[in-house]
């Protein structure tokens, strides 16, 4: 695999991808801006996403306006975007399928880590055992030193700890040694169900990268709007008017 490394704007464009679709879904509803606060980007979940993968969006809006108005919505140039990013740095590439319309509605009120995610891991887990048992012991202590008990609940820390920068299977291999860092991403190798997909993912990039498309292409289908139930916007920050 070419080990190119992620940029902020590489993570932050996909990221921009996953949060719209698991809201309004992939509707570009993440995209709109609301001077009263109260629009789904404004959310605390999505507070973290970096102002680079809008910026992404937002630049490839106006090129595409520029040459073809008023026919590609914000939607699809999100899931293309996201599509671009992961090959850019070395990860697999896949089709994207279009004809997405945008929403017209963005509420942080309907809105599904931080420290505060995972705390109780490290320090409530249990009464007989404070830390969670699941947690490789040594990356128990790298988390106590990044997140004190009763830590800022804003302070972020990556899900991957050995290689961040890069797009790769290593999530997995973590996942086999104990570095999980939410229980719902250790649970996916504690549990028999899922236990043999993560061993394979850790052994095989191949296999990890074609499922990856494959959820992909499935998550960009979540929620679309066709018709009359969106629109597409002349500026992706904002609905038409």
């Amino acid at each position: 695999m070419n080990r190119k490394c992620w940029t902020k704007r590489h993570g932050a464009t996909l990221r921009l991808f996953l949060h719209d679709c698991f809201v309004e879904g992939c509707d570009a509803s993440i995209m709109i801006s609301s001077p009263n606060g109260d629009a789904e980007k404004d959310y605390s979940e999505n507070l973290s996403l970096a102002g680079d993968g809008f910026d992404t969006v937002i630049e490839a809006k106006q090129a595409v306006e520029a040459e073809c108005p008023g026919v590609v919505s914000c939607a699809d140039i999100v899931a293309l975007a996201a599509r671009d990013v992961v090959a850019l740095v070395g990860g697999p590439s896949f089709n994207v399928e279009l004809g997405r319309r945008d929403g017209l509605v963005s509420k942080a009120s309907q809105c599904f880590s931080h420290c505060d995610r995972f705390a109780n891991r490290l320090y409530s887990f249990s009464q007989s055992s404070p830390v969670d048992p699941s947690l490789n012991s040594d990356y128990a202590k790298q988390l106590m030193d990044s997140c004190p008990q009763n830590a800022d609940p804003t302070v972020a820390i990556t899900l991957d700890p050995e290689t961040p920068q890069i797009f790769d299977n290593v999530y997995y291999q973590n996942l086999v040694a104990g570095k999980g860092l939410l229980s719902s991403d250790q649970v996916l190798y504690t549990d028999s169900a899922s236990q043999s997909t993560v061993i394979e993912f850790a052994k095989n990039s191949g296999d990890f990268n074609g499922a990856f498309s494959t959820a992909m292409r499935k998550l960009g289908r979540v929620g679309i709007k066709t018709g009359n139930k969106g629109e597409i916007r002349k500026d992706c920050t904002t609905f038409n008017s």
